[in-house]
């Protein structure tokens, strides 16, 4: 190989190299490695001194040489994906990504054997040679032996330069002129409004934001329209053809758009349409608004935006699983009894072994009628010598983790039971030892809810304690006698019958599998994630039901206490529990609780929890719990959009409005503020 002639600054310029397996697959005898090596080797020979900053290859199917690439450091992905319409070719969006972070005259190589002027990949290239990017096409002899350098390289159009004034691209030469804002409008989401100056519209709603420039618009349609004053028609075929193009328009805009450093002005970009929904296009919107761009979007309605924007990136990667569960259906367990103890006021007597313990606990149970399995878990606060009972047949933890925000402490005790409870239908049995069980707990709470449920609740406490209030069925000991294998405390109103009428007649509170399926239980502090401003609280609620198509939907909205269902003009038929708390972290743990109750009656179903104060280990133990037993969980933070600045309706934008504001505030930030904010985090 014959070393070319560069420039200095393309001889330091960094390189990037992106090869198409499917086109150009490892010659026989080589591996990945070896053909890196080729690759590195070549450069040098051909004078190229710039950091190679990475190889990557794409395939159809990656999965038999992903393994043999990660060793040799290159990136293998599947070169093409497809959900509905929106099909992506991931080298293309990459090459052009790549340039947004390696300026030109960066080295481009291209290892492939078909680079025809008829391909998608051709335009591409040609494009990004008009901005000065030094294109190299190479290609990979069939066999190669380790002496036999096996890379043939050229450089794109043989070193001659393209005309400026054609290009395969369609809209590139029409941009180089491009200032300030681009907009990009699929009208197969969004149509163009009659009778009206769309483009001053658009060009005033833009100025309102800050963004003073000069406004290009382009809009993608699937056949030639009538033109339309201040607008580029893009005939660009089907739905699949506008996406792709779409895609690769916005990205090359950015390459010709840069934004400057030291940042004097903001580039401004609109996407009008749906497609943001889509995992690959929205990722490139949120690389552009990291680089600094002003993102703007429109969407076609408030569903949309509920979809698009309120609830990504959280929700559209698990609404194709939502209606989906697996396990097959439960029969009604064996009556089975968990124990939670708190050691603390109520521990083990020095006189009697673990084992012994153990045996007078399940057989004080068992005399009662009670002759399922049977769990204990202990729990204590810090060592206190316990280390030695840490084996046999009770479970030891600590009572409060040690990584857990001491402003919203749950306790491992609460968390345990509430996950138990879900792997145990009513009506199991559940016995709580403590040394008091008072009626303001939370946990006193929560056995008169789990006992709501269904569930035959057990207490043990110390005899000076006062009894707990609880329903006429539920046996209570003394914690001394318990342990002893001992009978429970007389009751005047307790039978030793109600019992088995318990555990006979409420088994119908467990529903049929089938009939909980695919409900949706959404949790929602709105507080936190208020309704946006602008938008009809009614309208809004029913569209987030909307949005995720399914027909048994369940809205639980927590906020303050003087909050009341009047302040969001909603009537009979949304079905919506307003839950009033005292401050956030009583909402926290509300709704955690909540969660898990609702999740109790309605097994293998769906769980949407909106909110932004939860604390990660809470989240965390909500996802374990959930996840591993067959429900679909949604963790969503609407404040967590991070691929767009500003957002509007479509009516709006096209009438010259205001974008939407999802924390409900009613000034948003202009693009100057936008802009000096950039300047003082960069």
């Amino acid at each position: 190989m014959e070393p070319k002639t560069v420039t200095t600054e393309r001889n330091v310029a960094n390189i990037g190299v992106f090869w198409n397996m499917d086109d150009n697959p490892i010659p026989d005898g080589l591996d990945p490695t070896t053909v890196k090596e080729f690759i590195n080797g070549a450069f040098e020979d051909m004078g190229y001194l710039g950091r190679l900053i990475q190889v990557r290859a794409y395939c159809e199917n990656r999965s038999e040489l992903v393994s043999y690439c990660d060793a040799a450091g290159i990136l293998l992905q599947n070169r093409v994906s497809k959900v509905g319409y929106a099909e992506v070719d991931h080298m293309l969006v990459d090459i052009l990504t790549w340039g947004l972070y390696n300026q030109a005259p960066s080295n481009l190589m291209i290892i492939t054997k078909n680079v025809s002027e008829e391909t998608e990949l051709f335009g591409v290239l040609e494009d990004l040679k008009l901005l000065n990017y030094n294109i190299l096409v190479s290609s990979l002899g069939k066999d190669a032996t380790v002496d036999l350098v096996c890379l043939s390289t050229h450089l794109f159009g043989g070193g001659k330069p393209v005309d400026q004034s054609i290009s395969s691209h369609g809209v590139s030469n029409k941009l180089a002129h491009v200032a300030n804002t681009g907009v990009f409008w699929n009208l197969d989401d969004c149509e163009i409004p009659d009778d009206i100056d769309i483009y001053q519209n658009v060009k005033s709603a833009l100025a309102n934001q800050g963004c003073h420039g000069q406004v290009t618009i382009w809009a993608y349609c699937e056949e030639d329209k009538e033109p339309v004053p201040g607008i580029t028609l893009v005939s660009a075929g089907d739905e699949t053809a506008r996406f792709k193009k779409m895609l690769r328009d916005i990205l090359f805009w950015a390459l010709q758009n840069p934004v400057p450093c030291p940042m004097t002005t903001v580039p401004s970009l609109m996407v009008i349409s749906n497609m943001s929904r889509n995992i690959k296009f929205a990722y490139v919107l949120q690389l552009l608004a990291s680089r600094g761009y002003n993102v703007l979007l429109t969407v076609p309605d408030e569903k949309e935006y509920i979809c698009s924007v309120w609830l990504y990136p959280f929700l559209i990667p698990s609404l194709e699983n939502f209606p989906i569960c697996k396990k097959s259906d439960k029969s009604l367990h064996d009556i089975q009894t968990g124990i939670f103890w708190n050691i603390t006021g109520c521990t083990f007597p020095n006189d009697i072994h673990l084992d012994e313990l153990n045996e007078n606990i399940k057989s004080a149970i068992k005399n009662q009628g009670h002759n399922g399995e049977v769990s204990i878990k202990a729990y204590w606060e810090g060592s206190s010598g316990l280390y030695h009972w840490l084996h046999g047949t009770i479970t030891f933890k600590e009572r409060v983790s040690k990584d857990e925000d001491p402003s919203v402490t749950l306790g491992n005790m609460f968390v345990d039971i509430l996950s138990w409870a879900l792997d145990h239908p009513a009506p199991s049995n559940l016995m709580v030892i403590s040394k008091a069980i008072s009626q303001e707990t939370e946990l006193s709470s929560l056995l008169q809810d789990l006992e709501s449920k269904g569930y035959n609740i057990l207490v043990a406490h110390a005899e000076e304690a006062a009894s707990p209030v609880l329903p006429p069925a539920c046996l209570e000991w003394h914690f001394n006698t318990l342990i002893a294998g001992g009978n429970p405390i007389t009751r005047t109103n307790y039978s030793r019958d109600v019992l088995s009428i318990v555990q006979n007649d409420l088994s119908f509170l467990r529903k049929d599998c089938h009939d909980t399926k695919g409900n949706t239980g959404i949790f929602w502090s709105i507080e936190d994630c208020p309704i946006p401003s602008g938008l009809d609280p009614l309208t809004f609620f029913f569209d987030v039901k909307k949005v995720l198509w399914r027909r048994n939907v369940s809205v639980m909205a927590y906020c303050d206490q003087n909050r009341s269902l009047d302040d969001f003009s909603l009537n009979d038929n949304l079905h919506i529990t307003l839950v009033h708390t005292a401050d956030k972290y009583a909402r926290i743990k509300k709704m955690y609780k909540d969660i898990f109750l609702w999740a109790l009656e309605n097994p293998e179903s769906n769980v949407l929890v909106i909110t932004k104060s939860m604390p990660f280990h809470i989240t965390y133990v909500i996802d374990d719990a959930l996840s591993s037993r067959n429900y679909n969980l949604v963790l969503a933070d609407p404040h967590a959009v991070g691929y767009v600045n500003s957002v509007w309706i479509s009516t709006s934008l096209f009438g010259g409005g205001n974008p939407i504001d999802p924390s409900g505030r009613k000034n948003l930030p202009s693009s100057q503020e936008v802009m000096a904010k950039w300047k003082i985090t960069s």
